[in-house]
């Protein structure tokens, strides 16, 4: 029987097959594709066609930690400083996974009194999500 929801407790964000300790929101996964206009003079009605995959950034808000080497920031800063695509994935509760590669930039966000200090991470994609469907149980 389907699951009606799915709590996001257990989300898993690796980048470079790291685990990201504090994650607190994620962006979108998957985008859609543009729309190329298929119109002729003969139709009485806009048509179109799916065009390329239109995937925004991916982006990952977390909270700013600069303390130790392993901390998300110092891992995330230096995969930016290193200029290479990492591997991305994103695994569910329910043991779904997704799967990318991209470019890593990471950045403070702005904050205001009485928050905790975040940082946001952005991964420009260089491929498509791969996803990996939960085992059977």
């Amino acid at each position: 029987m389907s699951t009606q929801g799915l709590s996001t407790i257990g989300i898993d964000v690796k980048v470079n097959n790291v685990s990201m300790n504090y994650v607190t929101e994620i962006g979108d996964i998957g985008g859609t594709p543009a729309t190329l206009d298929a119109t002729c003079m003969k139709d009485s009605i806009k048509k179109s066609v799916p065009g390329v995959q239109d995937v925004k950034a991916f982006e990952v808000t977390y909270l700013f930690d600069n303390s130790a080497a392993d901390s998300d920031y110092r891992v995330l800063k230096a995969l930016q400083e290193a200029g290479n695509a990492v591997s991305l994935k994103v695994t569910f509760p329910d043991g779904t996974g997704f799967a990318t590669t991209g470019y890593v930039s990471t950045y403070v966000s702005g904050s205001k009194v009485d928050e905790l200090v975040s940082a946001k991470l952005s991964v420009s994609l260089q491929s498509e999500w791969t996803v990996t469907n939960p085992a059977a149980n």
